[in-house]
């Protein structure tokens, strides 16, 4: 965010036929830098000396309120007869207890100064220096309020001076009266008397800047801009204190009847009170949107999972942030309804997907469990695309059309910018990947991220709760995620038998070629014919039809997603290193890359999980193990002398978790050997999050 520099430059409040060709020091040249010098080279954020801007702030507001009714009586020709209005900062003043000697030291120093930019710089520092215990804030209001006072006190002087003998020799000691003479001069409304005065601005900015302050109980994590808006208050409160110098030295010329400060300087005080005017406006813009942020960030943790919440309302707080949220799309019957009508006393499952990335095969089965779970009507699916506002634009409207025209349930309207991304992100873990939150009609939290159980067990995983998804891993890995992506019709009919059975896979044709026709003879070898030893070989996700040069991509890409989900769903449910369940399939994932891998089970349990290489290189050595297949069988015979070939090679194992939303396990126990992997550590970062 820009420091200083003017979103637009304010005009100028000199008429330009009263310009002058006299010139001084541009401001342009007393850089921020060369400020922030001299600030810092004595100064730092001291609150030693604490006081109440809130009641210095009030005052002020009442002495200025007055002081205008006056002068505008002034200029009307009705001196003496001010019918001042209720004051509502009234009740305050009698609160402050100022420092007198501080201020008094103050005054002495803003009264007639001779005109100019580097006398108001130097006199800004020694104004400083006497305010050294005070916090910057203090510094600025403190020196607002020894000009106001003084001000304050010259009008006053003179509205009495008609009617009050005291006040007339007072006035005329003080030089009151040649204040009038200026009232209706464009240099007297510039510094005083105006909306777009010097002292105004400075009355702003103060005020802006106490509210930041406020702003500093919160953690700066909870609002980055914080420390950057903190780091500026001494800089704005040195321009505060030089315009006021400015205005004083100005006062002081009426008063005196000396030389006016020069037009050109005025000016460019005022653009700098306005650039800085806007700087902390921008800045208090975006404390509250993230303050807004906050709040319903910590009644999202109170409501979903902690207290029952009727369903309606956390959907829409997470949605908009407000109890009335826009109405949902029933994807079904193109119609909008109302959350309230929509969701009202139904468990929800929210489809939550990172900008329009989401599947046809997560949408797809998603669709079969609808059409399962309408039956009974007491569950609900949403779909909560979440998207930057620089996305919405015409070819993502069209993506979005196109994906919930594939949809049957409900889906949020487009452009909607989800109020709750905080928590999404943080608390459930919103990353790349879409997730599936289940909850029920009160909020309560069923299922963290039900996408992996929709993955793996699609219908079967309904009604998506742990009871279910335990139940569900009660079976071996290889029934659950692998026989879908096979094409034996008798397959289930051999693990019902115990038989023994070789899977395998690979991206690489040749290699699959080559492992297909060893494993042929090996089932054709006179020894495994005579000792009555068989086994049944399945290809995995592979079309016999593909020749050299296809791929079964999209096929196997479902396979990959179905390993990794059973693989985060047992981890969930028992660690990541708990079983040889999660360190078979974790070493399965590890060769998703290679040219071949195959599984060598019996019924459904898994023996041995390994590369291609080492498989086909057992096979090859056959002569050197099946002296031993009368002794142990084929399964035992077959994994000794694997485990045996497995020791003579090294080979490091690399897992590569893909960007999942959800928990993930951080800690990962090698599938070869009882290490913990070594992590790697990536930092990204996306400022505001567009």
């Amino acid at each position: 965010m820009a420091v200083l520099a003017p979103k637009k430059p304010s005009t100028p409040i000199i008429h330009p036929r009263l310009q002058t060709h006299k010139e001084d020091l541009s401001l342009k040249n007393l850089s921020d830098e060369a400020v922030a010098g001299h600030i810092y080279s004595k100064h730092r954020d001291d609150d030693t000396i604490k006081i109440d801007v809130d009641n210095y702030i009030s005052f002020l507001q009442s002495v200025f309120s007055n002081v205008q009714q006056i002068n505008e009586a002034s200029s009307q020709g009705h001196e003496g007869r001010v019918i001042y209005s209720e004051d509502p900062y009234k009740s305050n003043v009698t609160t402050i207890d100022p420092p007198v000697d501080i201020l008094q030291k103050v005054s002495i120093k803003l009264a007639f100064k001779s005109p100019g930019i580097e006398k108001a710089h130097q006199t800004t520092l020694e104004i400083l220096d006497i305010l050294i215990m005070y916090p910057w804030e203090a510094k600025a209001i403190l020196c607002l309020a020894a000009f106001g006072s003084d001000y304050g006190l010259l009008w006053h002087l003179n509205h009495h001076s008609l009617f009050d003998p005291l006040a007339k020799s007072l006035a005329n000691i003080h030089h009151s009266t040649s204040l009038k003479k200026h009232l209706d001069s464009f240099s007297y409304r510039q510094v005083v008397f105006s909306s777009r005065s010097l002292i105004y601005l400075c009355f702003e900015i103060i005020k802006l800047m106490n509210q930041i302050r406020l702003f500093s109980k919160y953690d700066s994590k909870e609002i980055p801009e914080l420390a950057s808006a903190l780091r500026q208050i001494p800089l704005f409160t040195y321009w505060v204190i030089h315009a006021i110098v400015a205005s004083s030295t100005e006062i002081s010329s009426y008063l005196a009847d000396t030389e006016n400060q020069s037009p050109t300087y005025l000016n460019e005080l005022n653009e700098r009170l306005n650039a800085i005017l806007n700087t902390l406006g921008d800045f208090l813009n975006i404390f509250r949107e993230q303050l807004e942020e906050i709040n319903l960030y910590r009644w999202l943790i109170d409501h979903i999972d902690q207290f029952p919440t009727e369903i309606t309302l956390v959907v829409s707080k997470l949605l908009e942030g407000k109890a009335n949220a826009k109405p949902l799309i029933n994807c079904s019957t193109f119609n909008e309804e109302r959350i309230e009508d929509a969701l009202r006393e139904k468990n929800v499952i929210l489809l939550i997907s990172s900008g329009l990335s989401i599947s046809n095969d997560d949408v797809r089965a998603l669709n079969l469990v609808y059409e399962e779970l309408k039956r009974e009507d007491n569950y609900k699916i949403v779909w909560i695309p979440v998207m930057n506002s620089q996305a919405f634009d015409e070819e993502s409207h069209k993506r979005y059309e196109y994906l919930r025209s594939t949809m049957k349930w409900y889906a949020v309207q487009y452009g909607t910018k989800i109020a709750g991304l905080r928590f999404l992100e943080e608390i459930w873990q919103l990353r790349d990947d879409a997730l599936m939150v289940v909850l029920d009609s009160k909020s309560k939290l069923k299922f963290s991220n039900a996408i992996h159980l929709l993955r793996v067990w699609g219908n079967n995983a309904i009604p998506f709760t742990l009871e279910r998804a335990n139940a569900l891993l009660r079976k071996n890995w290889p029934e659950s995620t692998i026989v879908k992506f096979t094409n034996q019709p008798r397959l289930q009919s051999w693990i019902d038998q115990g038989k023994t059975i070789l899977f395998y896979g690979g991206k690489d044709i040749d290699w699959i070629q080559k492992f297909e026709e060893k494993v042929v003879d090996i089932k054709n070898d006179r020894s495994m014919r005579d000792n009555g030893i068989t086994f049944e070989i399945v290809p995995v996700g592979i079309n016999k039809t593909t020749t050299k040069g296809e791929d079964n991509n999209s096929n196997m890409s479902r396979f990959w997603i179905t390993q990794w989900g059973f693989f985060i769903i047992k981890s969930q449910l028992t660690g990541s290193s708990a079983s040889e369940t999660t360190e078979d399939i974790l070493r399965l994932i590890s060769y998703e890359n290679e040219n071949g891998w195959a599984i060598l089970a019996v019924g459904s349990a898994p023996l041995v999980v390994a590369r291609g290489n080492l498989v086909l290189g057992v096979f090859e050595d056959l002569n050197a193990w099946k002296k031993n297949l009368n002794l142990k069988g084929f399964p035992n015979s077959f994994k000794d002398y694997f485990d045996e070939l497995a020791s003579r090679t090294h080979q490091c194992e690399k897992v590569i978790l893909p960007g999942f939303s959800g928990w993930i396990p951080m800690i990962v126990n090698c599938p070869e050997c009882p290490r913990f992997m070594e992590t790697g550590i990536n930092f990204n970062c996306c400022h505001g999050r567009d």
